[in-house]
């Protein structure tokens, strides 16, 4: 899966960086696509409980969020707004749609929480 990085080119704004990664597209075919992942927040405090950060995805039929939550474990949890996220997440336990699985190949790895999220 190709990624690249791409920082902000102005120091003086806070860094934006974007993710490139190619993932099954929104077709019947499944053709690969190029998904982008730019990042919209990143909390100061890495070792605070809550939203570490949040990415929008543009690359689907629709523009998604993902976003990192950090538990008070120190443990991490990811979240999508893509339907499948949201339908076959709550079904099938340990589910991961494929933007989380590619923002995932593109991060240091992270010690991740097996809780689901309640409701």
């Amino acid at each position: 899966m190709p990624v690249m990085t791409v920082p902000a080119a102005n120091h003086r704004t806070p860094i934006v960086g974007m993710l490139v990664a190619l993932l099954p597209g929104p077709d019947r075919k499944r053709s690969p696509r190029q998904y982008r992942y730019r990042m919209l927040y990143r909390h100061t405090d890495p070792r605070e409980p809550g939203c570490a950060m949040v990415w929008e995805v543009i690359g689907g039929r629709e523009p998604y969020q993902v976003t990192l939550e950090r538990l008070p474990n120190s443990k991490y949890r990811w979240h999508c707004s893509c339907a499948d996220a949201v339908y076959q997440g709550d079904r099938k336990p340990g589910h991961t749609c494929k933007h989380i699985r590619g923002i995932q190949a593109c991060l240091p790895t992270l010690e991740l929480s097996d809780e689901r999220p309640p409701g």
